[in-house]
């Protein structure tokens, strides 16, 4: 594994990528989740993760429950990957939100965007939330309930008392960020938008992932993997299968125009 800095983290450098994908970490989540899938991919193609803090090797860190903080700190780590080198974003749930803004913020502040962006079981930012409900103060007995409703999170987890109780204060602060957030009357992007669901997912509609094409005036596509909100890990090669069909496009593009 290389650490860049505290944010970004790769567990497969790649020395003179030809392109990078940068993955966001769903509510709860950390960079490890993304751990496999330099496998899935050539050897000239970069996987980078975010590592936000209050989770894996930034454990002890506070969590930030506010999108600007969270833009303004890792736009500042993120510029030396803005130049020479191609990038895309990935972002699945919370990730996809986060992947969304960091493109308007980028854009906005830097006059810089990724090639393409990826969002995956997370309703268009635009549409409010289906359920008003909020659970980031819940008490901790009752959130973790509902974590275990959830299905994303390993049953031995829970098991772990220790753990649990480090880990609460990120997973509230990412519930906060999720259950809060306010959207902003963004200009539509000029890059392609790729969205994937769960055909079993409770939480995200077919239809709410379909809306993504309102933030785009570029190429956009809706795919549907089998599985419920966390797809992301039952189908993983499917959908980084599909991902790759897109990235692959884009390597060859600068090729050619190189």
């Amino acid at each position: 594994m290389k650490k860049y800095n505290s944010w970004i983290v790769s567990f497969y450098p790649v020395a003179t990528p030809r392109l990078r994908i940068f993955c966001f970490p769903y509510a709860g989540g950390n960079a490890i989740a993304y751990k496999d899938w330099g496998d899935y991919f050539p050897e000239d193609i970069e996987v980078c993760c975010i590592q936000l803090p209050g989770r894996g090797d930034r454990l002890l860190e506070s969590p930030i429950s506010s999108i600007p903080v969270i833009m303004e700190k890792l736009g500042d780590c993120f510029l030396d990957f803005a130049e020479g080198i191609p990038f895309v974003f990935f972002g699945h749930s919370m990730g996809a939100l986060l992947a969304f803004e960091f493109t308007h913020y980028l854009k906005k502040h830097h006059q810089i965007e990724p090639e393409a962006l990826f969002v995956s079981a997370h309703r268009a930012p635009y549409l409010p939330r289906k359920d008003n409900s909020i659970y980031y103060n819940l008490p901790d007995d009752e959130l973790l309930i509902r974590l275990k409703e959830l299905n994303g999170t390993p049953d031995w987890f829970f098991d772990e008392p220790e753990l649990v109780k480090l880990s609460l204060p990120t997973i509230k602060a990412d519930l906060e960020l999720c259950e809060c957030y306010s959207y902003q009357d963004y200009p539509l992007l000029n890059i392609p938008v790729y969205a994937f669901g769960g055909t079993r997912d409770p939480e995200i509609s077919e239809d709410s992932i379909k809306a993504w094409e309102r933030h785009t005036m570029s190429e956009f596509y809706a795919k549907f993997l089998p599985g419920d909100h966390f797809f992301l890990h039952s189908s993983e090669e499917l959908l980084v299968s599909e991902i790759y069909k897109v990235m692959r496009k884009i390597v060859l593009s600068s090729v050619k125009q190189s």
